[in-house]
């Protein structure tokens, strides 16, 4: 029996979205629990994980039975406005499992190590070297921080200064906060359940 559209919309499209959600959520959430001990990933991973999960909704508004809308093509436009100051807003790395402190340590013994003289503001580094800014951001409740630097010009010091700080968190004890780690596996076990219901749901949808 062949599939129509939105039968294989929640039979296999919203399923996988929400596996590979759950799957993103799992790895984030056991890394920092299984290591004991905090990391930094590029944020392009979590704006991969985004646009997946716009997909299903674009697609359905460009299939509607109604024909043309304005409702139908205004929502893909603002769904794409989003991820492009979502691509702006999520450059940069973000780190895990960390506080205030062990982040502060890890980024000046990689400054260190890299021979990157600098200047500490409140929430910027100044890496007078070579004239480049270190924006840094951390929310010490949540374990949760960023970095990024202004210029694209200035990328590939970002990726040193991060390998160092991973390194760094790898062969020291630092201080960690596992509260968000802990939010993203009840996150990804809710993503599980809705694959498995997005499925039946599918499988059944010819019975409605």
């Amino acid at each position: 029996m062949k599939l129509d559209f939105y039968e294989m919309m929640f039979s296999i499209m919203l399923p996988i979205v929400f596996g590979l959600m759950a799957i993103f959520f799992f790895y984030i959430g056991l890394r920092s629990i299984l290591t004991k001990r905090p990391y930094l990933i590029s944020n392009r991973w979590e704006l991969s994980i985004m646009f997946v999960v716009f997909i299903p909704s674009v697609l359905l508004s460009l299939s509607s039975p109604s024909g043309f809308n304005v409702i139908n093509w205004v929502h893909p436009l603002f769904i794409g406005v989003v991820l492009l100051m979502m691509c702006y807003e999520l450059k940069g790395y973000a780190v895990y499992a960390v506080t205030d402190t062990s982040f502060r340590g890890a980024l000046l013994a990689a400054l260190q190590k890299l021979q990157m003289p600098y200047e500490e503001s409140l929430s910027l580094i100044r890496l007078t070297s070579i004239n480049a800014d270190l924006q840094v951001a951390v929310q010490s409740w949540s374990g949760t921080g960023v970095i990024k630097v202004k210029k694209r010009a200035h990328l590939p010091v970002l990726r040193e200064v991060v390998n160092a700080m991973n390194e760094y968190f790898r062969k020291s004890s630092a201080a960690r906060n596992m509260i968000f780690c802990v939010y993203y596996l009840v996150a990804g076990g809710i993503m599980v359940a809705f694959a498995i219901g997005m499925f039946f749901l599918g499988r059944n949808y010819g019975a409605f």
